[in-house]
């Protein structure tokens, strides 16, 4: 299936330009969340940036980002206060009342978090998943599943994350959720086992074990 970013390339190669380049997954993601965070006003980029649970980390890493670019000779000199006083000015004012800085703090920031998670995707989407049928238990709290493969059958369950480390809080309220894992177990319970967290949600952490029941499957790797 072609990406967003491999359109025009594609159109190229139908049009007989056969040497047009159609880019790899990461620069498709980094074509497509440019493509997004460019557009948006101030408005639209709070909203983004509520929705991404974003933190003052973040906002101190992008408030570095704009600072250090209009200043490229800073280097290790850069500012410490100043950081912290953009990051602060735009945790505390409305976006109607940011100033260029501003959105570009939070225009940066987002480049960053939504590239980390196009990394996410793309590292448990490294094998095709093999579709389970799961089987909800708990009201939701729990998925469980089988799978077999080279004369080997799986059990597979996906549950909130037992002892996951806290989330640093947010810079704007967003309603909490849990961390989520994946676990997969052959034979008896004192078996082998393997498992995986966190992910941010109970359908990334599914997709995650069908891609690691794939890979089991075929060999690739063992519990």
């Amino acid at each position: 299936m072609l990406e967003p970013g491999d359109v025009c390339a594609a159109t190229d190669v139908r049009a007989g330009l056969l040497n047009a380049e159609i880019p790899a997954p990461s620069d498709t993601a980094v074509l497509c969340i440019r493509r997004t965070v460019d557009d948006l006003g101030p408005a639209d980029l709070w909203e983004l940036a509520r929705g991404t649970a974003m933190t003052r980390d973040d906002l101190l890493r992008g408030a570095a980002a704009v600072l250090a670019e209009e200043d490229p000779g800073a280097g290790d000199l850069l500012d410490e206060l100043a950081v912290h006083t953009l990051a602060q000015e735009v945790a505390e004012r409305s976006p109607c009342h940011w100033g260029r800085d501003h959105t570009e703090v939070v225009r940066a920031a987002l480049y960053r978090i939504l590239a980390d998670l196009a990394d996410a995707l793309l590292e448990v989407s490294e094998s095709t998943p093999t579709p389970l049928d799961w089987t909800v238990h708990d009201s939701g709290e729990r998925y469980a599943a089988t799978a077999a493969g080279g004369g080997v059958t799986y059990d597979v369950l996906v549950q909130i994350a037992q002892n996951a480390p806290p989330a640093a809080a947010p810079v704007w309220h967003h309603p909490a959720r849990p961390a989520w894992q994946w676990r997969i177990t052959s034979g008896p319970a004192d078996c082998a086992s393997r498992s995986c967290a966190p992910f941010p949600s109970a359908l990334a952490a599914r997709h995650a074990a069908e891609c690691a029941i794939t890979a089991l499957t075929a060999g690739r790797c063992g519990l």
